[in-house]
């Protein structure tokens, strides 16, 4: 006998409960104001060693220092000075766009820090830098960093163990919860077994956005250190995913649908009444392929991506065309499953 989702409740609960206290454990480590320390991390003021001369005296106006890496002006500027034995700079290294830059500029400086993070897990990312001192009265820019200086920065922070553990958890949570109960699955009859219940791909689309987009979100909150603003193309997924399962289930309401392949989980997807029909498989292969490039494009840019409006598009047609179908297919599986209750011979 197939395990239920009544069989496995402590089980759930308990992982809920788990994920619950991981992503406030977390939230109550990361969620602090920036704080000075002696290694530059991202989102916290750090210092830069600079040459003794000139004097914190001297320069007066911390705030006229900026930071150059790898010869790319960051936009940013001082936040402090320090002399003494361990001079140097105070700097807010934060991703957010400054106003001294554009916030094109500000992009392309950060995709040069932050490229291939996943390459810098346990080493971090070493890079170049200098300090300009821009002087009155036509005076040269003074270059305060010591020569060839380079700074070193983990982009994955001690916690992001735990953040990547609740990614999991999540997905499988949604995996677990797809087989062993209804969250993906048909209405069905009332006296149907779930594992005869056929998967809803509407459903199975509105879930898939939303792991890819939570993933997504974790995955910038980890290398940037700042909660990520959704685009309007993730905000757009999800209202679509949204809008077609909900169209779906109000056509499907109070229908007799077929019993499919019970649980077979790819067949059922593809499949109505008739058999694999081109409008779900366009639009299982568009969803996955789109899901594929939002989350390489989250590797490998650091951003939400843009999708080109002509995508969302061909998206939304291919989810009108199965929504639109699904009302003769509905009808069909009415007629099949009268045509079987009224064949049965009587008892």
């Amino acid at each position: 006998m197939s395990k239920t989702y009544a069989e496995h409740k402590t089980l759930l609960w308990t992982l809920l409960i788990f994920a619950a206290a991981v992503s406030l454990f977390v939230v109550w480590k990361t969620a602090v104001t920036p704080v000075q320390t002696d290694a530059p991390r991202i989102n916290q003021i750090s210092q830069f060693p600079r040459e003794a001369k000139p004097t914190c005296d001297e320069i007066q106006d911390a705030t006229k220092l900026e930071l150059f890496v790898n010869g790319m002006d960051t936009g940013l500027r001082g936040m402090g000075c320090i002399d003494g034995a361990s001079p140097a700079a105070l700097f807010w290294l934060r991703d957010a766009s400054p106003p001294t830059i554009t916030p094109e500029a500000n992009q392309a400086v950060w995709s040069v820090i932050l490229q291939k993070p996943l390459s810098t897990i346990g080493k971090g990312r070493t890079l170049g830098y200098d300090i300009r001192w821009p002087q009155a009265d036509g005076q040269p820019v003074l270059h305060l960093a010591k020569a060839d200086s380079r700074f070193t920065f983990p982009i994955f922070e001690w916690w992001s163990s735990l953040a990547v553990a609740a990614v999991v958890l999540v997905w499988g949570l949604l995996i677990y919860l797809s087989r062993y109960s209804a969250l993906l699955r048909d209405p069905g009859e009332k006296d149907l077994p779930l594992e005869r219940r056929t998967f809803s791909l509407a459903r199975a689309q509105m879930a898939w956005w939303f792991a890819i987009i939570f993933t997504a979100i974790v995955f910038l909150w980890l290398v940037t250190g700042d909660l990520p603003a959704l685009s309007p193309q993730a905000l757009s997924l999800l209202g679509l995913s949204s809008a077609t399962m909900m169209a779906s289930v109000g056509i499907s309401s109070g229908r007799t649908l077929a019993p499919g392949q019970g649980g077979v989980f790819f067949h059922d997807l593809l499949s109505d009444a008739n058999g694999i029909t081109m409008q779900r498989f366009q639009m299982l292969v568009m969803t996955v392929t789109l899901g594929i490039m939002f989350l390489f494009s989250v590797v490998t840019r650091l951003t939400m991506p843009e999708f080109d409006a002509s995508l969302l598009t061909l998206l939304g047609i291919s989810a009108g065309t199965y929504v639109g179908l699904k009302i003769p297919e509905v009808q069909v599986g009415d007629a099949k499953a009268i045509s079987t209750t009224t064949t049965q011979p009587t008892q």
